[in-house]
């Protein structure tokens, strides 16, 4: 029996562990738990699960994909990985306790779970892995408990090709455990043919049982080991992998094998975990991209609508991503603010209102977002589907999915509408929004009256084109002169000549009579006309518009700096960031 105050210090310590985790992935990096619950979609449906286990390491993924739709949640995201995570340590040190490692060494049994902290912040680091290593290690804790050779050769017969299927590559896992723990046990009797002869059996059993599955799934062979659903790119196999697979195999035994001592057992636990959480805090960061959880961050935004606290976002820190970029303007847009206030923020030109198409499953989705408010719905809706059928493991996405749905609607499509909603309506958060959807299916008079989509119908195109056959500016000056209500095709359109450096274009796109109404003009189209202006004129006594003294006191005073004095360029950038005139001579 260990002390009570060693069994409160270690179940303390994982605690501590568990909740550092929780932490780290509800505040600093919640946004890649939305990005992975956005690209796959768990249904509960016996044709789904056939699909999934029909491949090696197709239980994990199963399981890991079930635990992945409560990401939809961050909390309960959070929730699930710290607790895999306490799994990890908890199995890695009941291992290493059935070697004979004494109780000292109990905070060394986190580092591979640490290996894996670090693997898992790539964004295309997929749960399955985690499931699969869990998997593998209770299969290890088991065989600890067989102490005669027949039952220990019974279950590896059993055990080794249900775990291939189960779980995929972390069967070498066990394979490597069983190994070096026969090795062990033959050497120590000088059994040395004996010891030989397992190595063989293993690796013959290995041979079969890849044979077998060759015969069932048509995959290459390093696939046929089990490495599918451990990263999202399945012809991609990260080095980490075999590196945390090997340090789960080995470790527990290094641990036994370490000098044992029953003095200041305290405080050599306490060195050992201030060392290990000085080396872990900057090995995980390393792991980290940040600005990719920014534009995530961003992304998740816009698409739950969070207009106002995508603004607070980025008045706390001015995005510099191009994703983030794009969401901030959308947002701006549809608070009314992007005339006023695009300026005050980077800007990186025409991209970051509305991107040209790229093939890839990330990009399309903040972009779809513009499309689909602005009431372009077919490109929204290409995007979309182009997005989802470009995920690299193949899976669907209950985002795109949603948003099929809802350009479906808008144009009329009911038939294919109905499709995606039977599929949303065998998942567990899109289930209640799906089978309202229906009720709006062949309901013309019911969609019209829809906030969102009804407004959408009177937005859309009215004549049919080649889409990309014409620049963006001329499909928002089109989509605005059909219907002048789209006060948002008319913002972008502005902003997408201004931030093109255009000036002679938005003097042709400008209405000549913006003055005939009660409200001010925003703030970027009063610099770029008192900036055409002076270019001309030497004064702003006849200037047709009605421009705030400040503003015009500002642009005489700009053009004076940067026309008098040898330092210009200098003051400029300081006295003037924020402005479409920095924007215009400055910024790359």
């Amino acid at each position: 029996m260990k002390p009570p105050s060693q069994k409160l210090w270690q179940t303390g310590l994982s605690l501590l562990w568990g909740t550092a985790i929780w932490l780290f992935l509800k505040i600093v990096y919640p946004a890649h738990l939305q990005y992975h619950e956005q690209y796959q979609l768990f249904l509960s449906d016996m044709e789904y699960w056939r699909e999934r286990i029909a491949i090696p390491g197709g239980w994990a993924d199963y399981t890991s994909e079930f635990l992945v739709q409560f990401y939809y949640h961050t909390w309960m995201g959070a929730t699930i990985l710290a607790l895999l995570f306490i799994g990890l340590q908890l199995l890695t040190w009941k291992l290493a306790k059935r070697q004979g490692t004494p109780e000292v060494y109990y905070p060394l049994s986190f580092l591979p779970a640490i290996a894996v902290w670090h693997f898992m912040c790539d964004e295309n680091a997929m749960l399955s892995f985690v499931t699969a290593l869990l998997m593998a290690l209770a299969a290890n804790y088991f065989y600890t408990f067989l102490h005669t050779k027949w039952k220990r050769a019974m279950y590896v017969l059993v055990c080794f090709p249900v775990l291939l299927w189960m779980a995929g590559a972390t069967h070498l896992i066990f394979m490597g455990w069983i190994i070096i723990s026969e090795l062990h046990t033959c050497f120590k009797k000088r059994k040395f043919l004996q010891g030989i002869g397992i190595v063989a059996g293993m690796f013959a059993l290995k041979a079969t049982c890849t044979l077998l599955i060759s015969m069932q799934v048509q995959n290459p062979i390093y696939q046929l080991s089990g490495f599918l659903g451990y990263y999202r790119f399945p012809a991609v196999i990260p080095q980490i992998e075999m590196t945390i697979i090997l340090l789960f195999i080995i470790l527990p035994y290094l641990l036994a094998r370490l000098p044992r001592t029953h003095k200041h057992v305290s405080a050599y636990m306490t060195l050992q975990s201030m060392t290990l959480a000085a080396i872990s805090y900057p090995y995980i960061l390393s792991g980290c991209n940040f600005d990719k959880e920014e534009a995530m961050a961003y992304d998740q935004l816009a698409r739950n609508r969070q207009w106002n606290q995508i603004i607070e976002k980025a008045e706390n820190k001015s995005p510099v991503s191009p994703l983030s970029v794009t969401c901030l303007n959308l947002a701006l847009s549809k608070t009314g603010q992007l005339g006023n206030r695009m300026f005050e923020f980077y800007q990186n030109g025409t991209e970051g209102l509305i991107a040209k198409f790229q093939r890839n499953f990330v990009t399309p989705l903040p972009t779809g977002e513009i499309l689909y408010h602005l009431g372009m719905i077919n490109d929204a809706q290409r995007f979309a589907f182009e997005a989802m059928e470009a995920i690299p493991n193949f899976r669907k996405s209950g985002r795109c999915l949603k948003r099929l749905v809802e350009t479906n609607l808008i144009n009329g499509q009911y038939e294919v509408a109905a499709k995606y909603l039977r599929i949303l309506s065998k998942t567990l958060f899109y289930k209640s929004w799906a089978e309202n959807t229906m009720t709006y299916l062949y309901n013309e008079e019911k969609i019209e009256a829809h906030p969102e989509w009804g407004q959408l119908r009177q937005m859309r195109y009215t004549e049919n084109f080649l889409s990309g056959s014409h620049g963006t500016d001329i499909l928002l000056a089109r989509l605005y002169e059909q219907n002048p209500q789209n006060r948002m095709a008319f913002e972008y359109l502005l902003a997408y000549i201004l931030q093109k450096r255009d000036l002679k274009g938005f003097m042709n796109y400008y209405p000549s009579d913006a003055n005939t109404g009660h409200e001010p003009i925003p703030r970027s189209y009063q610099e770029a006309l008192a900036y055409i202006w002076g270019q001309a004129h030497k004064d702003f006594r006849d200037i047709p518009w009605k421009l705030s003294p400040q503003v015009m006191q500002d642009c005489k005073e700009f053009m004076r700096i940067y026309t008098s004095q040898p330092n210009g360029r200098q003051m400029l950038q300081t006295l003037y960031t924020g402005t479409f005139w920095h924007y215009l001579l400055f910024q790359k």
